[in-house]
């Protein structure tokens, strides 16, 4: 059934900010929708931006729908890179079953991008997901945290990290290099189309410039995460290239846990900033956030003593995944918990198997972009 699109713009008041772009200062995001049994659809923007230039979002939504209301409205200025603009929106869809395609887009990109001749990358840009409903059943295709990726690419260092998606639905997620408007991906960037991992090759990242323009705003990187009902959402961002002597971000470890239904979780996260391990007093903690469906009793994180504890009781099987933040007064990095939660046994006795690299079930997720 062909279904026309309706166009409704949805503007956040926020203290004399133009709600259209100004010119030169988007640096990337992704737009995330959810829609439940009744059709209410939920869309989340994580929007980053020039210092002091964050833009509220102006979404178009295909479909038969009413009236966009905004949920919330929040502006992260931790890191002295950029502002990261996050927001929700619903909507109540009247259509039945179909494809909801969400899209922004506006001018422009930061100026000095490597990818674009010249560094001429004050262009316009344009984010874009779609959300496939049967009609009837809820759907989360997609749950993502763009902020936990690892933006920092430390020259002459291979770089490794993952986007760190699940799919709410237990879809099969893949992963592509789609370039959304950039000229190229890049140099030696990519991206493992099965299970999300980011690698740069040391000798590429070695010849990363910095952006005379914009600090952080080196490359810019693109793609898709798409599920297997076919609904997808659009990624991009940047990268910052960065050398050894430098004041250079936090350094999160990511972990695995294999877990039960029932089990008490807990871990403390550990980091490194400048070489130093865990500096005492000399990093700020927070939980980014926690994705994945199903979860009865939320998690609780202790910033004072990076002590992660969550009970699973009464959670649904699945995979879920906690990032967790690290600043050091400037700059900052995520590490991911990634808890995969099942019924039943075990590799090791007892009730909960946390096994860290080479033991089993369980590993490192994911090694940074320096050892």
């Amino acid at each position: 059934m062909l279904k026309k699109t309706i166009t409704i713009a949805v503007a956040a008041a926020l203290g004399g900010m133009a709600t259209s772009a100004d010119a030169s200062h988007f640096r990337g995001g992704v737009l995330l929708p959810s829609i439940s049994a009744s059709g209410l659809l939920t869309v989340q923007s994580t929007m980053f931006w020039r210092k002091g230039a964050a833009d509220p979002v102006n979404l178009s939504v295909t479909g038969g729908h009413g009236a966009i209301s905004e949920l919330s409205n929040t502006l992260d200025t931790t890191d002295s890179r950029y502002d990261v603009r996050r927001q929700t929106f619903s909507t109540q869809m009247n259509s039945g079953a179909g494809n909801i395609d969400i899209s922004w887009g506006s001018c422009c990109r930061v100026q000095g991008i490597a990818n674009w001749p010249g560094g001429s990358s004050s262009v316009g840009w344009t984010m874009d997901s779609r959300l496939v409903w049967d009609g009837q059943t809820a759907n989360a295709p997609i749950l993502f945290d763009f902020s936990a990726v690892q933006q920092e690419v430390l020259r002459g260092t291979a770089y490794h990290d993952n986007l760190g998606a699940v799919s709410g639905s237990g879809l099969t997620l893949s992963y592509d290099q789609a370039l959304n408007g950039i000229p190229a991906q890049p140099p030696g960037f990519t991206v493992d189309p099965a299970n999300g991992d980011l690698d740069i090759d040391a000798a590429s990242t070695n010849a990363y410039t910095d952006n005379p323009s914009n600090a952080g705003a080196d490359y810019a990187f693109s793609g898709h995460i798409n599920a297997s009902d076919g609904s997808f959402v659009e990624f991009d961002w940047l990268f910052d290239g960065v050398g050894a002597l430098s004041n250079n971000a936090p350094s999160v470890q990511d972990v695995v846990i294999n877990a039960l239904v029932g089990d008490n979780i807990s871990h403390t996260m550990i980091a490194t900033d400048d070489g130093l391990p865990n500096p005492p007093g000399g990093l700020t903690w927070d939980l980014l956030s926690f994705i994945g469906a199903g979860a009865n009793l939320a998690p609780a994180f202790d910033p004072n003593t990076q002590l992660f504890t969550w009970d699973t009781t009464g959670s649904a099987v699945g995979t879920y995944i906690v990032n967790i933040r690290a600043n050091d007064g400037s700059l900052t990095d995520s590490g991911s918990i990634t808890i995969n939660l099942t019924q039943g046994v075990v590799p090791l006795p007892g009730t909960l198997a946390l096994l860290l690299a080479g033991l089993g079930g369980a590993g490192f997720a994911r090694k940074r972009r320096r050892s």
